[in-house]
């Protein structure tokens, strides 16, 4: 059966002149949210009417993890004057009896209906105290029966459910998101697409193959993220070359130059990725590597702004959010990770001249190549299910130790962006 949900946003409606290319997301990413069902979406009055013939709690779960959605709901469209609406508001209030408490919340935004707000508002309480006996409470009603007017239609609906709010993901460009798997990186990327911006996942690995990173929790957050972000890229890349090279670099520096390589990988790829910037989990002073002295370390020299969304929050908070948007779960089951081997005791001030010359007495360049050459690139497609991986130089065309760097879209993998223009 056929059901209508009212969709309406909130910050985008802030927008100015460049508010129409906002919209244009986010019922792009409204479709993407909807894929393999068969719904159309429409854009009226500042807010969304979807059609779709599937089951509502299906559509609502999807709904609610589309960024730059503040809220919708289920509703019955009405066409015609008075005695339509009141039939439909009736419906709608059927549940309720004596002893139940309600209000009416009319908006006129069609100024030719020929009743105002106020007056509509109170003609329908009043049918609705005579037909069920419940008392009006403008206050703290128990339901709140919505009526929107528009253009030549009315919205009727009581069930709003709330949205992930922010802006549509895609508005905000790409960042390079340093992605270990625990419980901070994958927040601090669905903090990002809040803001509009796309991740593409750089992890880095210890395993003997990059299988047993698509086998493991890793590929598991990465597809709870994808139901609010749609299709997700990340690169994998190993950590033996890099350890095999740093084995005698001293172990309260291993963080602060781990950090450091990590950034220079990064910084290599963004421009492949359409990336303006580097986004991590850190968290001020969480750990010891984290302080703000080590934080000026690896930041120092960057070509790309560092962009830290979760920087001032706890643990708590953070823990927090992980388990509201689902990561929690996942990210706390076994896996080692590269920071599994590296020392504990970290030089909670690393000397930023020390790590340069660290990082040049073990030529990083040269060994980024090397790195690189035998990384992964892999996607997920959460409409049809599916990840596809294939070497790294492969998909960009280029071994880096030459080539012409062309991008290229090879076994179904691309580092285009899949998800419409960037404003």
């Amino acid at each position: 059966m056929l059901k209508t949900f009212v969709v309406h946003y909130s910050e985008i409606a802030l927008k100015g002149k460049n508010r129409p290319l906002f919209t244009k997301a986010l019922r792009r990413n409204i479709h993407r949210a909807l894929g393999g069902l068969d719904a159309s979406v429409d854009h009226m009055d500042g807010r969304f009417l979807v059609s779709v013939d599937a089951d509502a709690g299906d559509v609502g779960s999807r709904l609610s993890k589309v960024f730059g959605v503040s809220w919708f709901a289920e509703t019955t469209i009405v066409e015609g004057g008075f005695a339509p609406i009141e039939s439909a508001v009736l419906r709608e209030s059927g549940a309720m009896g004596p002893g139940s408490t309600f209000r009416v919340a009319a908006r006129r935004a069609d100024k030719s209906f020929p009743m105002t707000s106020m007056v509509l508002a109170r003609e329908l309480g009043s049918s609705v105290v005579q037909k069920t006996g419940a008392t009006v409470d403008l206050k703290a009603p128990e339901v709140t029966l919505h009526v929107d007017v528009v253009r030549g239609r009315t919205l009727v609906y009581s069930k709003r459910q709330e949205g992930p709010g922010g802006l549509p993901v895609g508005v905000g460009g790409r960042v390079l998101l340093l992605f270990s798997g625990g419980i901070d990186s994958p927040v601090a990327a669905w903090l990002m697409m809040k803001r509009g911006c796309k991740p593409v996942y750089l992890h880095f690995y210890l395993a003997p193959t990059h299988q047993y990173v698509l086998d493991s929790k890793v590929l598991k957050i990465v597809k709870v993220l994808s139901a609010y972000g749609g299709r997700s890229t990340m690169v994998m890349v190993p950590f033996a070359e890099y350890q095999l090279a740093t084995s005698d670099v001293p172990g309260d520096c291993e963080p602060s130059l781990f950090r450091r390589f990590m950034r220079a990988t990064a910084e290599e790829l963004a421009p492949r990725f359409r990336a303006a910037a580097i986004c991590t989990g850190d968290s001020l002073a969480q750990a010891a590597s984290q302080t703000l002295w080590n934080l000026a370390t690896f930041d120092y020299g960057s070509s790309l702004p560092v962009l830290r969304p979760l920087l001032t929050y706890d643990k708590q908070e953070i823990t927090g959010l992980a388990q509201r948007i689902g990561t929690y779960e996942p990210s706390i089951e076994d896996y080692k990770d590269c920071c599994a081997i590296i020392t504990r005791h970290p030089k909670t001030r690393a000397k930023r001249e020390m790590i340069e010359e660290y990082s040049r007495r073990l030529d990083f360049p040269g060994l980024l190549r090397r790195c690189l050459s035998a990384s992964t690139l892999a996607t997920y497609d959460p409409t049809k299910g599916e990840t596809k991986s294939a070497p790294l130089a492969d998909v960009l065309r280029k071994d880096f130790t030459g080539g012409d760097g062309h991008r290229a879209e090879e076994g179904g993998l691309s580092t285009e962006p899949s998800d419409g223009q960037n404003y």
